[in-house]
């Protein structure tokens, strides 16, 4: 098993702790992707059962957000998932496995398109059902407690997509930046306005899995508080999977039915899309930024790949507007 120096004494103390009777010398140990992160992942199996221990790198992710935004969810009946067990002091955590079922890895095989619409619903029900059925209790996650998606962070988004995607990664020397910042000022001020639920902050293709028929998520331990419409383009307008419009409008229109008719959100349909595009220029400004960050300064080139998607979206959404 290539790892990290410790892990598997790390690892064994972590199963002694939560009294788990697994052989690390009889079991197998495979290395999971990990994305942009700074964590690293690993399935263990043993006979006919599999965890997932994930371990950070890093001191900055914060293993305590994790746990409790994931057990805000889990207790809400959200597909995250379960904690098995977790040693704040060792940073990991011990999870359930959810497989390898990603939307994003089922996209990638030869579907009809009624198969990818059933997916694409089911994974707007789910998302619906995480926004509404926390949205009174918000307050009672600790990490969440006072965590809110405005101006701020909104801002911070598009300073980094300024900073790094248009000045570091593309060389662009910006003639009149008052005037893009004043939209920016315009973008941001618009979008935390609207009225805030839970919010994953990447929900893509990547971080959403299917388990037993079941949606289940991945990815939550930055959560804020935020518009409702972020998390559906960035579904919708994934740049790792790109719709064609007439499924993205369709799928957006069943979003807007599900909030509407299954938890009788009041929302003005054409505002409501208006506002869509509007966050698709804010999300696809942020991807751009994060692909260029970890293009240039973690030497993950192959998001870079990603890049022309979310330009795309960003050409569509001005178009749009």
């Amino acid at each position: 098993m290539q790892s990290e120096p410790g892990i598997m004494r790390k690892l064994q103390q972590l199963l002694k702790a939560a009294q788990i009777q697994l052989p690390l010398s009889q079991a197998e140990i495979i290395p999971l992707t990990e994305g942009g992160s700074d964590r690293l992942f690993y399935r263990i199996k043993h006979s006919d059962s599999s965890v997932v221990v994930m371990a950070s790198r890093s001191p900055r992710f914060d293993i305590a957000s994790y746990i409790s935004v994931g057990t805000f969810l889990f207790s809400h009946g959200i597909g995250v998932p379960e904690i098995i067990a977790c040693d704040a002091d060792r940073r990991m955590v011990l999870l359930e496995d959810l497989g390898d079922e990603s939307l994003y890895a089922i996209l990638k095989k030869p579907l009809s398109g009624e198969e990818k619409t059933a997916r694409y619903q089911k994974v707007l029900v789910s998302l619906a059902e995480m926004q509404m059925k926390t949205a009174g209790s918000l307050e009672s996650c600790a990490y969440l407690k006072g965590r809110n998606f405005g101006y701020e962070a909104l801002r911070w988004e598009t300073d980094y997509f300024t900073e790094c995607f248009l000045k570091r990664f593309c060389s662009m020397q910006i003639e009149a930046e008052e005037e893009l910042e004043r939209e920016f000022h315009l973008l941001g001020a618009a979008l935390a306005d609207e009225p805030k639920y839970f919010m994953h902050r990447d929900f893509q293709s990547q971080n959403i899995y299917f388990k037993n028929g079941r949606v289940r998520i991945i990815d939550f331990q930055t959560a804020t508080r935020g518009l409702l419409q972020y998390d559906a383009v960035s579904l919708l307008k994934d740049a790792y999977y790109v719709l064609n419009e007439k499924d993205r409008n369709e799928l957006l229109n069943f979003y807007i039915e599900t909030l509407t008719t299954a938890w009788g959100v009041e929302a003005d349909k054409e505002q409501f899309i208006q506002t869509f595009h509007l966050a698709g220029l804010q999300r696809n400004m942020q991807a751009l930024g994060a692909f260029a960050y970890l293009t240039m300064d973690k030497g993950k080139t192959a998001f870079a790949a990603h890049m022309p998607n979310a330009l795309l979206y960003l050409k569509e959404a001005l178009q749009g507007v």
